[in-house]
């Protein structure tokens, strides 16, 4: 019973051990990064991959046919995360394009609706309106400036 307890307390320091470095902890990838951070670090592993494989064969590690693969294969994997960052940029442009067109759809419908005089606004909102000698109008519960024309300004503002 002692050597069963301890070869399956061994077993689990083993499994436990072993877990991280056989990469069962990571979910199986199905071909996309889940987002940008993942898209980045795509991109930048298979750019260093390049550069450390161009770096070996200058060093004369890697023989020319190994030299080939490696870089064929690297650029490939630099490719592929080079477009998966394009096609996510151009998702973003086009998102960012309808919502600016929704904005300058709006701001092209408020003018029309805004085009009521300023004392049914004001009396909408509760605020008086008096009128200035010129015929301005006075919002905001402010009063109307005197005849001269310009409002009076408070000392310090």
């Amino acid at each position: 019973m002692p050597l069963l307890i301890a070869a399956l307390l061994g077993l689990s320091g083993l499994l436990i051990v072993l877990y991280p470095l056989l990469g069962l902890d990571r979910a199986p990838a199905a071909g996309a990064p889940r987002d940008a951070r993942d898209e980045a670090e795509h991109e930048w592993l298979a750019k260093q991959a390049l550069r450390d494989v161009d770096f070996d064969y200058r060093l004369g590690n890697l023989e020319e046919g190994d030299y080939q693969e490696l870089r064929q294969r690297y650029e490939e994997r630099a490719l592929l995360a080079l477009r998966a960052r394009y096609e996510r940029e151009r998702a973003l442009d086009a998102a960012i394009d309808e919502q600016l067109e929704a904005l300058r759809r709006k701001k092209h419908e408020r003018p029309a609706s805004r085009s009521q005089p300023a004392p049914q606004v004001a009396a909408a909102t509760g605020h008086e309106t008096a009128t200035t000698s010129d015929g301005r109008a006075a919002q905001n519960g402010h009063k109307a400036p005197p005849s001269g024309g310009r409002p009076r300004r408070r000392k310090g503002v």
